[in-house]
């Protein structure tokens, strides 16, 4: 393979037409080898925004001069100086498709504090060049997002509507909640539970007038919350729809230094006399791609094909047909361990006892003779599945049975039997959709003809009527078997019926752990994992911990948990009733669409107890007399809380809970948290949702040895 060449690093200038000022600008940063490294003499890109740029080098690459035109179509004289060279930055890598002799890759890196780039065409010093288009994969669908957005303790602004709950921590959750502010202009304070780095972030524009969205503003690092580093600087932004979300890249040398707080200052909004946000994002990592589609050229000669993929995303999915025998044999023998012998209707004897849930695998005849009543080819990866079995009996919890060779067919052709074609207008789909699914609980396969990737796969989605309409898009039909057999896993373990327990009881320790020690993020990531294992305990103490965050939706949580059996039989009917049901209760007062009478009957039918408080006026009494037992320390400390809070002290009361937090510990094995705090009546006021994540980010002790 030929040597890559470092990534350049360029100050940068602009000038506005008719100024005649040139003013700093974001740095550019510049790797592009299409097959290996090429002296370029012009590299234009368009952005996921729509801004554009392009840049005109010098032979030695050393400088640039160009134009760069914003989203709204303001256009600046740009010009940029050579910095320095970062050997150790690789870009995005992505394997060529096609050719013949060594695989080819291309490298690309194009930061100039935008949004990815979705659009590039060059031109080299030799006569040739190209173009191509980018596939950018959504924050949430790439597989290391590197999000840290979970690690914000709070989140503090100069103003907030909290008349109307329109308050700065809504700015963490993934609602419509927004935060408004009544000034024109405002600031952001985040405090993380530990220092990361921030490679970009996105915010979100809000709900209704966009003269409130953010137009300017600054974004600021610091270790210690006293000195600050600028990392980005913006101006003259806009934001051209509602609950948009805008990446922004943060691209100088602070990208490389961990902070611990942020700040955004916005000094000026597009004209209201309010300020507004839906969400702030923040990530540690870049903005991934999947996949190009273009053409290249060399001097004197036609242009060609020039697509492919990045290399990450071609690992980890079946491909040939010995592939897919593995991965679904593996497959075959999780769900016979996990699934009851009705959740097996759709499969022979003969199938189970020889672990293999699919059939003998189709002829070469019969997929081609498929191919022929298409009149296309099939994709890659679906074509070899079908070498390995031709169709499949159970393919998870809601997927009884997968189509053959025999009854596979374009949904138009079968819209009688299966999806009427108009409940899929409005959706993403270019088509012409192939329908591979069979029986299923109400949800279909699709796999998308009109969506094609480099390598020939085809975009895959499942129907389904709960989401209602199409779920999220996966890159190819096995992408959505393998999301199909980790979502299995999911649910089994959930179900207390683990695919693979192996590690439960080691992982719900470290989240534990993670919990105590205030390390919130890594502790809901391990005991999801831990859940998945089939850990009761895991699935309880990760609702709990999540309550500290937002309670609203905690007893929605709580009602299909305190339903297995396996979550009561760990935890125990003890704490269940002194300290989930009293958290069930108080998240149903507190949700809007939530209503305590009929929360109240359905704890009776969840948790059978002459006890239970009949009516909505008994339910304080009962939340009271039903207390958990707290460390004797942090006891005093509520009382005092108590009577301060009565007297209409509400900072003084949380200002000696606050000092006692850290001495709180576990009084049994599987507390993790004093939920006291959020469901003692007599706390209600002093407790707010910005307190109560500070209670769960505190770090607190472990329970006293006996002979401590």
């Amino acid at each position: 393979m030929p040597e890559h060449t470092p990534a350049l690093v360029f100050h940068t200038e602009r000038q506005r037409a008719g100024t005649g000022e040139w003013l700093p600008d974001h740095r550019l940063v510049v790797r592009f080898e299409p097959g290996g490294a090429v002296p370029l003499a012009q590299l234009d890109w368009r952005d996921l925004d729509g801004a554009e740029a392009v840049a005109g080098f010098d032979p030695a690459m050393t400088t640039f001069t160009g134009v760069r035109t914003t989203p709204h179509g303001t256009s600046h004289a740009w010009r940029g100086r050579l910095a320095e060279r970062l050997p150790d930055r690789p870009g995005h890598w992505f394997r060529v498709q096609g050719g013949e002799g060594e695989p080819e890759e291309l490298r690309l890196l194009i930061e100039d504090g935008g949004a990815p780039a979705v659009r590039v065409t060059w031109a080299d010093r030799e006569g040739g060049g190209g173009a191509v288009v980018l596939r950018t994969l959504d924050l949430d669908e790439a597989r290391e997002a590197g999000e840290v957005t979970g690690g914000v303790r709070d989140v503090r602004a100069g103003n907030e509507h909290r008349a109307a709950g329109e308050v700065a921590l809504n700015l963490l959750d993934e609602t419509s909640a927004k935060w408004l502010s009544w000034r024109d202009a405002d600031r952001l304070e985040f405090t993380l539970a530990e220092p990361v780095h921030i490679r970009h972030y996105v915010l979100v524009s809000a709900n209704d007038f966009a003269d409130r969205d953010p137009r300017a503003w600054e974004l600021s690092g610091s270790a210690d919350g006293h000195t600050w580093a600028t990392l980005d600087t913006r101006s003259d932004e806009f934001f051209p729809g509602r609950h948009l979300p805008r990446d922004f890249h943060v691209s100088g040398p602070e990208a490389d230094t961990p902070y611990r707080y942020l700040r955004l200052e916005i000094t000026r909004n597009c004209g209201g006399s309010e300020l507004q946000l839906e969400r702030v994002r923040f990530f540690s990592a870049d903005r991934t791609y999947e996949s190009f589609t273009g053409h290249r050229y060399a001097a004197s000669q036609a242009s060609a094909p020039f697509t492919g993929v990045v290399g990450d995303l071609v690992t980890g999915t079946p491909h040939s047909v010995e592939d897919w025998r593995s991965f679904l044999a593996e497959f075959s023998a999780d769900m016979l361990r996990a699934l009851d012998e009705g959740d097996l209707y759709t499969t022979s004897e003969e199938q189970r006892s020889a672990s293999w849930l699919g059939y003998d695998g189709a002829t070469e005849e019969r997929i081609a003779a498929l191919e022929h009543r298409l009149g296309r080819p099939l994709p890659p990866g679906y074509r070899a599945f079908l070498a390995a079995s031709d169709g499949w009996s159970t393919m998870g919890a809601f997927m009884y049975s997968l189509r053959g060779t025999a009854t596979v067919g374009w949904l138009a052709d079968l819209a009688d039997e299966a999806l009427p074609e108009e409940y899929l207008e409005g959706e993403e789909l270019v088509g012409p959709a192939l329908l591979v699914s069979d029986e299923g609980d109400a949800q279909y396969w699709l796999l998308d003809a009109g969506d094609v990737s480099p390598d020939g796969e085809w975009a895959a989605y499942v129907w389904a009527s709960w989401y209602p309409g199409l779920g999220e898009r996966h890159r190819s039909f096995a992408d959505l078997v393998v999301d199909e057999r980790a979502s299995f896993e999911e649910l089994s373990g959930a179900e207390g019926r683990p695919v693979r327990p192996e590690g439960a009881e080691e992982l719900l320790a470290q989240g534990r752990r993670a919990a105590l020690n205030g390390w919130v993020d890594d502790a809901l990531d391990t005991l999801r994992r831990a859940e998945e294992k089939g850990s009761g305990a895991a699935a309880y103490l990760r609702v709990v911990l999540s309550a500290f965050l937002d309670a609203r939706a905690t007893h929605h949580e709580l009602r299909g948990l305190l339903r297995r059996p396996h979550v009561v039989a760990e935890i125990g009917t003890d704490q269940i009733r002194s300290e989930a049901v009293p958290l069930f209760l108080r998240a149903a007062g507190q949700d809007a669409a939530g209503n305590a009478a009929h929360a109240i009957r359905l704890l009776g039918e969840i948790v059978p107890d002459p006890d239970l408080p009949a009516t909505v006026p008994d339910s304080e009494a009962w939340l009271a007399a039903h207390r958990a037992p707290e460390p004797p320390a942090f006891e005093r400390a509520l009382d005092t809380a108590r009577d301060l809070a009565a007297r209409g002290a509400t900072d003084d009361a949380w200002a000696v809970i606050e000092k006692a937090l850290p001495e709180w510990y576990p009084p049994a094995p599987h507390r993790i948290a004093p939920v006291v705090l959020l469901t003692d009546p007599a706390l209600k006021e002093v407790v707010t949702p910005r307190r109560a994540r500070e209670a769960v980010f505190t770090p607190k002790g472990e329970r006293p040895t006996a002979e401590g």
